[in-house]
């Protein structure tokens, strides 16, 4: 028989592993499907109510940009303390990326605002242009993007599946890649405040100090696949 403990294990595994796990398998360790290889149901336009018309496609339990003008797409709820799943494939040189916390932002020097939140971010670290010379560096896939690189990590190339996982907590957040954690950090901390006066970000007020926000799927124009999106409230 199975010790108790390590039945959540078991059943995270088989929602990874298999593309057409049940919602209902999924939820019993406390997850919700927020993607499900068919339905786009919980997911919506930056700019919109609706989820686009164009460029992103569902096939074979994917979630893909298939050509440019979808724009941006992000979960209609909004989450706070989370631990959120996913697996992705890249495609030859491409660039994409989830967000967190994501909001509307006043944007200090202009006066606009904007929807935007941290990020981790998914690229081609052996092919992008700029981004191969730095592997590792703070634009490289699982950093948290322009503040902190990640480290030990383990990236399959492109054409191959990765297992991706950020987990917040208060304001401790940590990204993991392939089973490993590769960073972790203190959302409006010091430090993430003094790293962040020194990126583009420096006068969006309050940039990833939220209660909670929406997740968000980036459109950089590069095919990237997304499938067994999931999120767990803590």
């Amino acid at each position: 028989m199975l010790q108790r403990t390590k039945i959540p294990l078991l059943l995270l595994l088989l929602c990874l592993l298999l593309p057409g796990v049940s919602r209902t398998l999924a939820q019993a360790d406390g997850y919700e499907v927020l993607f499900d290889g068919k339905s786009v149901e919980k997911w919506r336009g930056k700019q919109s109510l609706n989820f686009p018309e164009k460029g992103w496609k569902i096939a074979d339990g994917m979630l893909f940009l298939e050509s440019s003008g979808g724009g941006d797409v992000l979960t209609k709820e909004k989450f706070g303390d989370f631990e959120v799943i996913f697996e992705f494939k890249l495609t030859e040189g491409a660039n994409s990326g989830i967000k967190y916390f994501v909001d509307t932002l006043y944007k200090e020097t202009t006066g606009k605002m904007m929807v935007n939140g941290p990020e981790y971010q998914i690229i081609d670290d052996y092919n992008y242009p700029g981004i191969k010379e730095d592997p590792n560096g703070l634009s490289s896939t699982a950093a948290a993007y322009l503040f902190y690189p990640p480290k030990n990590k383990t990236l399959h190339p492109h054409g191959e599946w990765n297992t991706g996982k950020i987990v917040a907590k208060g304001q401790n957040v940590s990204h993991w890649l392939n089973g490993k954690k590769v960073l972790s950090y203190k959302r409006g901390s010091k430090d993430f405040l003094e790293k962040k006066n020194e990126n583009k970000f420096k006068d969006d007020a309050r940039y990833g100090e939220l209660e909670e926000g929406h997740i968000l799927l980036t459109d950089h124009g590069d095919k990237v696949y997304f499938r067994n999106i999931q999120i767990k409230k803590l």
